[in-house]
Parts: structure tokens; sequence; C-alpha cells
């Protein structure tokens, strides 16, 4: 049984399930057009964690995804033929919010190159014909080349106790800047992450406690802020908001990024903090 608090933010979830419904496929093809012109460096939301990128003339993605696999439903995108100018796809996890295998069998026939960790290669080859010619297993600090984009794999902190599965997180470098995708990142060890020392961006993914997103305030506020502040970055892109496949427990909102954002203006005044949501833009 639920309290008043969790119905009401039930109620709000799935009016802006109804909202983005209407509204996705709209959204797709401006993201869509925007993309396969695009000059300068820029990422775009997909979803609320999920990047189509173009990068020093790379033109990639990074767990590409639909908003309808998501709410299963059916997509009314031709996924082939607006992502055709694809040269990759680079995959971090297995999770049902990253992992969209319905684009993943789309772009089985394209000239693209797959980066697939190899904790993956079991789900994605149901879709996905995975060649030695064309694919690339990513491994911890080995960087992978594709055009003029070099990605570093590194291990990602997904895991905390039980909970969690295998994550690649990357490092993207190209045109002389550095932006890193630490991934869905659970454990914020005060050490901090070496390999995100020096970087120009980090995309933070905004968890902060396991059905905890309810509560005033979330207990790992601090913990976040003081472990993606740590390497000083130049910019921190929050992403994860809204993410409509969750219940009101595990929903991370746009006010829930205001009360990360005081912290981080707090703790770290140097840094450019802002949120992306799906369909948005972020220049790199």
């Amino acid at each position: 049984m639920h309290d008043e608090k969790y119905i009401q933010q039930q109620a709000r979830i799935e009016l802006r399930i109804a909202e983005e419904r209407r509204e996705y496929h709209n959204l797709w093809q401006q993201i869509i057009r925007t993309w396969e012109k695009a000059e300068e460096d820029t990422a775009w939301l997909t979803y609320s964690a999920n990047y189509l990128l173009h990068t020093a003339g790379v033109k990639w993605a990074l767990d590409p995804f639909s908003l309808f696999t998501r709410l299963k439903g059916k997509n009314p995108q031709d996924f082939a033929a607006d992502l055709a100018a694809l040269d990759a796809v680079v995959l971090s996890h297995a999770h049902a919010d990253h992992l969209d295998l319905n684009i993943l069998a789309a772009l089985d026939g394209l000239p693209i190159t797959w980066v697939v960790p190899e904790f993956m290669l079991e789900y994605v080859g149901k879709s996905v014909r995975l060649d030695a010619a064309r694919m690339v297993i990513p491994k911890p600090g080995v960087p992978v080349n594709i055009g003029n984009l070099t990605l570093v794999p590194f291990k990602a902190l997904h895991m905390r106790g039980d909970h969690g599965v295998p994550e690649m997180g990357y490092l993207a470098q190209f045109a002389g800047k550095c932006w890193a995708f630490p991934g869905d990142t659970r454990v914020h060890p005060p050490e901090g992450l070496p390999i995100l020392e020096n970087v120009d961006g980090i995309f933070a993914h905004l968890w902060l406690g396991k059905e905890c997103a309810l509560q005033d305030p979330p207990p790992l506020l601090d913990e976040f802020c003081q472990f993606f502040a740590q390497p000083k970055p130049k910019r921190i892109v929050v992403t994860h908001l809204e993410e409509l496949g969750r219940n009101a427990l595990d929903y991370w909102t746009i006010d829930h990024y205001r009360l990360v954002e005081t912290r981080f203006n707090q703790i770290a005044p140097g840094i450019e903090v802002s949120p992306a949501l799906m369909g948005q833009a972020v220049s790199l």
C-alpha cells in the first residue's frame, strides 16, 4: 500500500507518459534532421540517457533507444532509414532502458562498427549478426578508433552490493576534447574515478539511492555531487531524468536535478552544471 505522495507522483508520471507518447515521433524526427546535417560537436538525447552524437565528423550512438520500446509500444520509426548515417553503435550495459533490441535489429544490415562489451554479446547476438569484421569488443584502457573519434573504455561503477549489472563506461576523445560517459554510476568512492581526471565534461546519470526518489532529501545527494565534482571537469551534464519506465520510488525529476545543481554550486562553483532531457541537444 502506498502513501498519498506516491499516488500523486505516479499520477503525474502517467500523464507525462501519455503526453510523450503523442509527441515522441515528431521529437524523434526533429532529432534525426538536426543530427544528419550537424557540423558542430553535439549530443542528442533520444531517451533519458541514450545518445546520438556527432563528434569530429563521426556520427555514432551510445545505447540508441526509442521511447516506444521502453513503454512496450509499436515503434513507428524507420530506424534503418533514420540512422543510415551512423558510423558506429556503442553499447554500455543490458538494462531495459539502455538496450533497445528493436533498433539494433533494424541496424543489422548497415555498414557500421559495433562496439559491444563481452558481457553483452549473448543479448545482442539475438538481434545482430556479430561478425569479427565489423565488431569491436572493448577492453578497459584499450583505445577504440573510429575515424577522428577515439573511445577509451573503462569499467563503470554500476554494482552496489548485489544490485546492478556489468557496465562499460567510455571516454570520447575528439577534436582536442574529452567527454566522459561513466554510465549508470551506483557507487561513489571518495577517491573518485581516476580516468575522469582532466576531462572537459561528464554526462552524469542521476541516481540518488534505490527507491529513494520520494525522500527529502534523497540519501545519496551529497555522495553523488562530491563524486562527480571531485575530478574538476569544466562541465557536468546531468541526464537520466524523467525515465518513464520507472515508478515513483525510482523516478528522478527536474526537481531532483535542482537539488543537485544547488549542491554542486556550493561545493564546486567553478563547474558549469546543466540538465538534459529527452529530445535536447548538448553542445560539446
